[in-house]
C-alpha cells in the first residue's frame, strides 16, 4: 500500500494553511485522510512496517478522548499493579509510537532531548504497553496478523474538540480562534482526520475477540466496572483490595495531581524553543488547557449552544445505522 500525499485545496485549505502556519506546515495523507507535518512522511514506512508483538497491548484513541487516564489503568493491571513502577512517566512506560513524527516541522528541535518515540517502542522489553492516535488505515500492518490485545475509547466529540484545540496548539502550533478551529474538525481537516471514520473504524472490529471498544463516559460512571472489564479482557485478576488500591490510584483527584501521567510539561517545552511567530497569539484558550478533562459537560464552558447543536446533528448523521451511539 502505497501512500499519498497531497495539499488540502479550496476554502478549507486556505483555513488550515492560515491556523497551522503557512501552506507547508499540514498535508493530507491517503488512505486515513489524516493532515502530518512533512516529517511524517520519513517515518511512514516504519511505522507501517514496525513488528507488533503477540503479547502487546495496544490502545488506540482520538486525541483527548480520556486515554492517558484509560491508559494507566490498563497498565496497572497489567503489571499486577505495579504501582512502585508506575512512579515513572507514562510517556516512558506506554509512548504514543507516532507521537515525535507529528510535531509539526519540528523546528523546536525537542525530539533531540527525548529522542524518535519510534525508536523507543522498538526497544521496549515485552509485553510492550503501547498507545496510538492513529486511524487503523495507518497502524502497523502486522496488528491484522498478529492480532495482539487491542483496546479503543471513544468520547463523544463536544468533550474532544476544545482539549483537541488546546493540544494542537502544543503540537501542532495551531494558531487561532477556537471556533474556527469547530469549523475544520466538523469538516474532518484536523490532524488526525476524520473523527467517526477513526472510531466507526474500530467499532467495526468490536466483536474480534482481541479488541475491546469501551465508552469513555461509561469509564467516568463508572471506574469499578471499568477496571473489571479490562481485567477479564486482559486475563488478569484482581484481588477485592486491589481493586480498591486501583481505584484510588485513578481517582479523579489522584489523576489531576499525578504528573508521570501528563505530557503537557513536554510539551511546554517545546513550544518555549520555537521561534515566537508561532506563539498561539491569536488564539487564547481562557485558562482552560488543563491536562486532563476528566467530567463529561465540560464542553459547556467553550462550545456555543449553536455549535453544540451543530456538534450533535453531525453525530447523528454519521452515527445513523452503525448501533453506536452517544450515549
Amino acid at each position: 500500500m502505497d501512500l499519498k500525499y497531497s495539499k488540502v485545496e479550496g476554502e478549507l485549505g486556505r483555513k488550515v494553511d492560515d491556523l497551522f502556519g503557512d501552506d507547508s506546515a499540514l498535508m493530507e495523507v491517503q488512505p486515513g485522510n489524516i493532515l502530518v507535518p512533512p516529517k511524517f512522511q520519513k517515518f511512514a514506512d516504519r511505522l507501517l512496517n514496525m513488528e507488533v508483538r503477540p503479547d502487546d497491548v495496544w490502545l488506540v484513541a482520538y486525541p483527548r478522548t480520556g486515554s492517558s487516564w484509560t491508559q494507566e489503568m490498563i497498565w496497572c493491571i497489567g503489571n499486577d499493579l505495579n504501582f512502585q513502577r508506575a512512579s515513572k512517566l507514562i510517556y516512558l512506560r506506554a509512548p504514543v509510537f507516532e507521537f515525535t513524527s507529528m510535531f509539526s516541522k519540528d523546528s523546536s528541535g525537542i525530539t533531540s532531548l527525548i529522542g524518535e518515540t519510534i525508536d523507543l517502542v522498538e526497544r521496549m522489553p515485552s509485553p510492550r504497553f503501547i498507545k496510538s492516535y492513529l486511524p487503523r488505515e495507518l497502524l502497523p500492518r502486522q496488528l491484522e496478523v498478529v492480532k495482539p490485545k487491542i483496546i479503543y475509547v471513544y468520547r463523544d466529540p463536544k468533550e474532544v474538540a476544545p482539549s483537541y484545540y488546546d493540544f494542537c496548539r502544543l503540537v501542532h502550533d495551531l494558531d487561532g480562534p477556537f471556533e474556527d478551529f469547530c469549523e475544520l474538525f466538523l469538516n474532518s481537516k484536523v490532524p488526525m482526520g476524520p473523527f467517526w471514520k477513526h472510531v466507526l473504524g474500530f467499532w467495526k472490529m468490536r466483536d474480534e475477540p482481541n479488541v475491546l471498544f469501551l465508552r469513555y463516559e461509561d469509564i467516568a460512571k463508572d471506574r469499578g466496572r471499568a477496571i473489571d472489564i479490562v481485567a477479564e479482557f486482559m486475563e488478569k485478576s484482581i484481588s477485592p483490595e486491589g481493586r480498591e488500591a486501583l481505584l484510588d490510584h485513578i481517582s479523579e483527584e489522584k489523576v489531576k495531581t499525578n504528573h508521570t501521567l501528563s505530557i503537557r510539561p513536554m510539551l511546554e517545552l517545546r513550544k518555549s524553543m520555537l521561534p515566537r511567530s508561532r506563539s498561539n497569539s491569536n488564539g487564547s484558550s481562557s485558562g482552560s488547557e488543563s491536562s486532563f478533562n476528566l467530567k463529561p459537560g465540560n464542553f459547556e464552558a467553550r462550545l456555543t449552544e449553536d455549535m453544540a447543536k451543530r456538534f450533535d446533528k453531525w453525530a447523528e448523521e454519521n452515527l445513523s445505522g452503525t448501533g453506536l451511539s452517544l450515549i
